[in-house]
């Protein structure tokens, strides 16, 4: 299923949200209308919540069904709701905007090429996957350049044929390209999507719509 919203006016829906084939995380500001097109789309429960007191949750989060990589700037506080449902990793590295830093699936994860191994590591842990170092489109920023979920993935459209090869290696799945809300390139700010369905901003042109939902098998 695919499914329009916006985020207080906003198209860039995945810096707000965060969701996998087991849960949806949003801010605390959300409307019950929104919370109510993720549970639809996406088949899933939604979780309120803040990271570091904003309401950035989808840039600052990166989930499977596993578990979830949030800022260290997030408060024990803030994850004492995700500790019940998965495993959580408050990450110590510089480069922890976890939903822009990590793309991810149930099968694999592609971080930041930046990260510390340290940082791999525990990613792999707390995601129960193999996490890789790599870009999509010459971009260490590859949460935010790619969206993927255990169907397929969609890319930003000047990635690589050496960068696809790395993702559908890691994430174990056909990577396509396309762009959302008539020609943003940054996916994986743009829309949230797990194995069930796909919401994204109203601004999504029929032939993006085609490309997503044959890039995302929803």
């Amino acid at each position: 299923m695919i499914a329009f919203a916006d985020f207080g006016g906003s198209n860039f829906l995945g810096i707000y949200a965060a969701a996998s084939d087991k849960l949806a995380l949003v801010p605390r500001s959300a409307t019950s209308q929104f919370d109510e097109k993720i549970e639809r789309s996406l088949g899933v429960k939604v979780i309120r919540m803040t990271i570091a007191g904003t309401n950035l949750v989808g840039a600052l989060a990166s989930m499977n069904s596993h578990g979830v990589v949030t800022s260290g700037f997030a408060t024990a506080e803030e994850t004492a709701g995700l500790a019940k449902e998965v495993r959580v990793l408050t990450m110590g590295d510089k480069f922890n905007a976890a939903g822009n830093n990590i793309v991810a699936n149930d099968k694999g994860a592609v971080v930041n090429p930046d990260m510390s191994n340290k940082s791999l590591k525990q990613i792999t842990d707390a995601l129960g996957v193999e996490a890789v170092k790599g870009t999509v489109a010459s971009l260490k920023t590859v949460g935010s350049a790619c969206v993927a979920n255990n169907n397929g993935a969609l890319c930003h459209p000047e990635v690589t044929e050496e960068e696809l090869t790395v993702l559908e290696e890691v994430l174990k799945v056909k990577a396509r390209i396309g762009t959302v809300n008539y020609g943003i390139p940054l996916v994986g700010a743009c829309l949230l999507s797990n194995s069930r369905g796909v919401l994204t901003g109203s601004n999504t042109t029929p032939i993006e719509l085609g490309r997503i939902e044959d890039a995302l098998g929803v």
